[in-house]
């Protein structure tokens, strides 16, 4: 049994693949398992996971047809036997003292989360993007942290499931799973991790490298063909009543969800919009009766807004929310 293990869910990433794989090897924490999942491949990637495997006795390859990354870590984390549970993208990479720093942590503060930041590659170029530690406030980094310490904004932890080492005792202990979705299919593991976790600790260093955009990914188009955001709002909702948290985070998670649904609109592709748009009227009935309140009640939806116009009118709804509802800001 190793100490650690790492889950990369693999599919077409022939020209990233082997710079991951000998991140993770090349640590100078050895004692690890790397549980590769294929899913489906049609290019290079089985070819060069073969190799490595060869090689390196810690790789565990399981393959699957192509289901998405939900079912690959699914099916990663059933055959983990580690104490430790670690995800890294296949098209991404770790720095070399990534699993020890983070092991350090975990057993020197006792906690069932370490978090840390990435750095965003585009086009070979590194920057202190959206997941970098650099975005998080300093009074939550260096120090064990429990939900009350960040109750007040659940979102400045970045909502990903790959930035983080878990304890696999609580992760099975409190049923953590990937929603079944093929776009953005963490953010329910990370608001259910970020819920129930005991504690956390956040590292003030980035250890990940996050490729961004690219060629292939679910997230480079720019033109958006799912409803994935829609789709995540009913399963956070469904998630929150099994939970019965606070109201203070089921308006956090509202506000997040919706605001990233109607920017979803304004980027959707053509052919995709007037089904986008049936959806997103149903989930503003919805939340104009179930969630009275909220700024949103002040948003009049416009099929024919474009991505500018609807991130101002989102702006415009919420300073006239506060303006005209402030007990409720």
């Amino acid at each position: 049994m190793a100490e650690v293990s790492i889950i990369v869910p693999i599919y077409n990433v022939e020209n990233y693949l082997e710079k991951c794989l000998k991140s993770i090897i090349e640590q100078t924490f050895q004692d690890i398992e790397i549980i590769c999942v294929d899913d489906g491949s049609t290019d290079n990637s089985s070819k060069i996971l073969n190799e490595f495997a060869q090689k390196d006795s810690r790789i565990k390859i399981i393959k699957e047809t192509n289901q998405g990354v939900f079912a690959a870590r699914h099916n990663g984390l059933k055959n983990a036997t580690g104490k430790y549970i670690l995800f890294i993208d296949s098209d991404d990479w770790i720095d070399k003292n990534l699993i020890k720093k983070t092991l350090d942590c975990i057993k020197k503060h006792n906690t069932d989360v370490v978090v840390y930041g990435a750095y965003s590659v585009r086009n070979s170029k590194l920057s202190k993007g959206m997941y970098s530690v650099n975005k998080i406030p300093k009074k939550y980094k260096e120090k064990v942290l429990t939900i009350k310490d960040y109750e007040d904004n659940l979102f400045y932890i970045p909502p990903t499931a790959w930035n983080k080492l878990y304890k696999k005792e609580f992760l099975d202990t409190h049923n953590i799973k990937f929603q079944e979705i093929r776009n953005g299919e963490d953010q329910i593991f990370y608001l259910h991790t970020i819920l129930t976790a005991r504690n956390i600790y956040i590292i003030d260093e980035n250890l990940y490298y996050y490729t961004k955009n690219r060629t292939g990914s679910i997230t480079y188009n720019y033109r958006k063909t799912t409803d994935s955001p829609i789709s995540n709002f009913y399963i956070a909702e469904h998630l929150l009543n099994a939970l019965s948290v606070k109201e203070k985070f089921i308006n956090q998670i509202i506000n997040k969800y919706f605001s990233k649904t109607l920017s979803w609109f304004g980027k959707c592709d053509k052919n995709f919009r007037d089904d986008f748009y049936e959806n997103l009227d149903k989930l503003k009935d919805y939340l104009d009766t179930k969630y009275p309140n909220g700024w949103w009640k002040y948003f009049k939806l416009n099929k024919k807004d474009g991505y500018l116009f609807i991130k101002a009118k989102i702006i415009f709804s919420k300073v006239i929310w506060i303006l005209m509802d402030r007990q409720y800001a």
